[in-house]
């Protein structure tokens, strides 16, 4: 998903004023002995609610994503009741984030669509971190009420199931207690100075020169967080007993990289189109973020030496897309040989990602031209970076849909590990393209 020119400023306090009248027009005020009875958090990390009301009577709340546009769509929230009254409903109403964000043509802004902000259904926790789904939000033009029919005195709600730093150094972690052949490492530290946790698999197997090069990555964008998710389920097949993970683990070395935009991610920012440019498109001959330039020098040290084979970014695509997609390099950099590989990987993946969340063929549109002072988006640049076989693909996993939940994600991201084994059992070095 691209990034856009330059950005102004929201009129912070008009949209505040206009989202404060929104809610209070049916939610009206209690007195402050009441309101303290019930109280919002969303100071931890990944928090993100600016509470616009409280109704202790009513056991409901009205907030709005608290995220700026200079770090990314400010579509994402996520905060903690406490307090609540146990024998009725919880009901939240969220007032979209409307702000001025960029567009893809320089210079140029637009007002973010209520729909990022408003999922079809919400994602609650009794425990912080266990997720489910609620049911389907009560959608009022640039607003939704979802309800919780039963809580305990603390409950968590957000716009998806979160996925943090911790949760990204625990799976890490687990991977590493579970396989010996699991070893992390810290891939970069942020702007804000926090270490990237990172995972290395390989088990002895094939000959070095024999072995593929695989690189997953998630989370350029910090509000797709299922695709951290996905990336956990690849992670906890890869390191189990299955016969599959096995045969892979022997004939590939893997990095996956579960977080990249750790700080917009533990903020609670959305960081698509933040300013300069988000982690999807810095990759250039000067990147911004520590984060893509440690991937630029990994990245490039493996396909110089011909161990690079595979790379895929984990995203979640648009508010209306039902099932997976993917997005190819530009046309001048689709080779006859890439083209060949794109072909029978994708093939696997309609028959493998057969469901809760599908891959049907759908491929995002690629551009009929490539610049690299231009176009710095990653599968671009690791294609242009690589030998003409190499498949680099961009994988978005739907977020608006009933089976976009932890368990749908992690079913995706065993069916996506299935997939790159199949693929690697072909012979897909033996084109001598140059």
């Amino acid at each position: 998903m691209a990034v856009y020119g330059p950005i102004r400023r929201a009129p912070t306090l008009l949209l505040l004023f206009w989202a404060f009248s929104l809610c209070s027009q049916t939610q009206p005020a209690q007195p402050a002995s009441a309101a303290r009875q019930l109280r919002v958090g969303s100071n931890f990390p990944g928090g993100s609610a600016r509470v616009l009301s409280i109704d202790p009577t009513n056991n409901s709340v009205c907030i709005t994503p608290a995220g700026i546009p200079n770090r990314g769509w400010p579509c994402w929230w996520y905060l903690r009741l406490d307090g609540v009254d146990t024998n009725q409903p919880v009901v939240l109403e969220v007032v979209a984030n409307e702000a001025i964000v960029q567009t893809d043509d320089p210079g140029q802004t637009r007002k973010l669509p209520a729909n990022w902000s408003l999922p079809a259904q919400a994602a609650f926790s009794t425990d912080g971190m266990t997720w489910e789904h609620t049911a389907p939000g009560e959608r009022r033009g640039s607003r939704s009420v979802y309800r919780v029919n039963s809580a305990p005195r603390t409950l968590w709600l957000a716009w998806g199931p979160p996925f943090t730093l911790k949760d990204a150094n625990q799976l890490v972690q687990r991977a590493c207690e579970l396989s010996p052949y699991a070893k992390s490492f810290e891939f970069a530290r942020s702007r804000d100075g926090r270490p990237v946790p990172a995972l290395r698999v390989s088990q002895p197997g094939a000959v070095a020169d024999q072995r593929f090069g695989v690189w997953i990555q998630a989370r350029q964008h910090a509000w797709e967080s299922g695709s951290s998710w996905v990336c956990r389920g690849f992670v906890e097949w890869l390191v189990s007993n299955d016969p599959a993970a096995e045969s892979l683990r022997q004939k590939a070395d893997i990095v996956i990289i579960p977080i990249v935009d750790v700080d917009s991610v533990e903020r609670g920012q959305g960081g698509k189109d933040q300013i300069p440019h988000d982690h999807d498109l810095d990759w250039g001959s000067a990147p911004h973020w520590p984060e893509v330039r440690a991937g630029m020098d990994q990245i490039s040290a493996l396909a110089g030496a011909g161990r690079l084979d595979l790379f895929l970014d984990l995203h979640n695509p648009s508010y209306d897309d039902r099932t997976i997609m993917f997005y190819i390099p530009p046309v001048p950099l689709l080779s006859p040989a890439r083209v060949e590989n794109e072909d029978a990987f994708l093939k696997i993946a309609r028959e493998q990602m057969n469901g809760p969340i599908p891959y049907i063929g759908k491929i995002g549109p690629c551009g009929n031209t490539y610049d690299p002072a231009v176009d710095k988006s990653v599968d671009a640049w690791v294609a242009h970076q690589s030998r003409p076989q190499v498949v680099s693909l961009t994988m978005e996993t739907p977020w608006n849909i009933s089976a976009s939940t932890p368990s749908g994600y992690l079913r995706v991201g065993e069916q996506l590990g299935r997939c790159i084994e199949l693929y690697l059992r072909a012979p897909i070095r033996s084109n001598p393209e140059k």
